[in-house]
């Protein structure tokens, strides 16, 4: 069976049951201290946080690796993505039926990284560690036993993980967005678009990114047409949270919206701007025509000293204020859906309003 020994835990009420873990506490260093651990791969123990005492979607995780005198990591503050951590699931059964031969729990911008594999019959495990400069790669034994037990814990893990409800749930009642997002699926290149009255000249549909380039920091990549800007900084300022509020004020009416995003040193500005494009004709005599807007989006870079403009990055002209909104949209949408970020008022107001502001 291995060197490790099936134990039971008492649950609130007192009442023995075997192999469940209490649903408390929530801390991986507080379940290190009090209880037996969430999953064991071979030599390595792991408690698994649930993300309490982190910015969603991070969960903490302590781990362990050897027993008594023959320990040789015990480590505490591992970070793990919660949707990374549910996906290894598949991923650690099929390792565990031999379906395949390497499985693999990491996540961009974490500090741990688990990594089975099977060569020859052999099980191998590897975990590594990273703490600012400083990193650590500790490798250890499995056996099959271990293997089979680690699946059912996993689970057991998975559904204490998914219990806590703090993911977005859209919240439109009778108006569903689902529709309007399935036109921003594929994520076409951007097209161009004829010219207008105003003498702007051609334009380009509009694109924004939003990628976590490691723990604490992001990349914000805007594109109009073939006009490609980047800009990024560090989590000082909800700079996601500052777009979705700038589109839903498009939305709103407001002509001139800017947010300001620490890019540590320095700051960067993105200013949206409305501009009437052209008017279309009278439809009849003391009617006026429907004024078609587009949307100016300037990057401008500011010193850190003193907030001075140290120049202007990028200027573009996008189609509508509603294309900025809906691309603003679209950006932040897979940082939310099934889990994958806290419940966000400024996402439900955006996304409400794109399923009843007309489109144009």
């Amino acid at each position: 069976m291995g060197f490790w020994k099936a134990t039971r835990n008492e649950t609130r009420d007192g009442a023995a049951v075997a192999g469940e873990q209490p649903a408390f506490p929530e801390h991986a260093f507080n379940r290190r201290e009090q209880l037996d651990a969430d999953i064991k791969f071979g030599w390595m123990e792991m408690w698994v946080g649930v993300g309490s005492n982190q910015p969603w979607p991070w969960l903490d995780v302590a781990v362990r690796i050897g027993k008594g005198w023959g320990t040789f990591v015990d480590h505490y503050g591992g970070l793990i993505k919660r949707p990374d951590f549910i996906a290894f699931l598949p991923e650690l059964k099929a390792f565990a039926e031999e379906r395949q031969d390497v499985a693999e729990l990491r996540s961009l911008g974490g500090s741990m990284r688990l990594r089975l594999t099977r060569e020859f019959g052999d099980l191998r495990g590897e975990a590594r560690f990273d703490h600012g400069p400083n990193s650590q790669i500790a490798r250890f034994r499995l056996w099959k036993d271990s293997l089979r037990d680690a699946v059912p814990a996993y689970e057991n893990a998975v559904r204490r993980v998914e219990a806590v409800n703090r993911g977005w749930i859209p919240r439109l009642g009778r108006h569903d967005a689902t529709p309007r997002a399935a036109l921003l699926e594929g994520r076409a290149g951007p097209s161009s678009f004829k010219g207008w009255v105003s003498g702007y000249g051609e334009g380009g549909d509009v694109r924004f990114d939003y990628e976590v380039d490691g723990y604490g920091w992001y990349g914000v990549t805007v594109q109009v047409g073939d006009n490609v800007c980047e800009f990024g900084g560090g989590w000082l300022t909800d700079c996601l949270g500052d777009l979705l509020r700038a589109a839903l004020l498009l939305l709103a009416g407001r002509k001139q919206v800017e947010v300001l995003a620490n890019a540590e040193p320095g700051q960067t500005c993105i200013e949206f701007e409305v501009a009437t494009l052209r008017c279309e004709p009278e439809p009849e005599p003391g009617v006026p025509g429907k004024a078609q807007e587009g949307c100016w989006i300037r990057v401008t870079e500011l010193y850190y000293v003193d907030g001075k403009e140290n120049g202007l990055r990028f200027e573009q002209l996008a189609r509508s204020p509603f294309a900025v909104a809906e691309a603003i949209y679209a950006m932040a949408l897979p940082h939310f859906a099934d889990g994958a970020g806290p419940w966000s008022a400024p996402m439900a107001a955006l996304e409400g309003a794109l399923a009843t502001v007309p489109r144009e």
